[in-house]
């Protein structure tokens, strides 16, 4: 019986990879729950990378919430 705990690190660490989100300043990949912000020039940088600029270069044309998983997540009622 293959180890599963093996197997699922493998598939997250897979899907990581190919995600492609990184910082193009300190190339970190940010956690789940943290933001990559598009700037103008189309750099993408964490929310880190991001507050060290200055304030007339502060300017995000898009912003994308990085997701703990390539699903979404269900939201169902508990029940009472």
């Amino acid at each position: 019986m293959p180890d599963l705990s093996a197997l699922l690190m493998r598939r997250s660490v897979g899907a990581l990879a190919s995600s492609g989100g990184r910082c193009a300043e300190c190339r970190r990949m940010p956690l789940a729950g943290e933001h990559l912000l598009e700037l103008d020039s189309g750099r993408t940088l964490c929310e880190l990378c991001f507050a060290r600029l200055p304030d007339e270069r502060r300017h995000a044309v898009r912003s994308e919430r990085i997701h703990a998983s390539d699903r979404p997540l269900s939201v169902v009622r508990r029940a009472a």
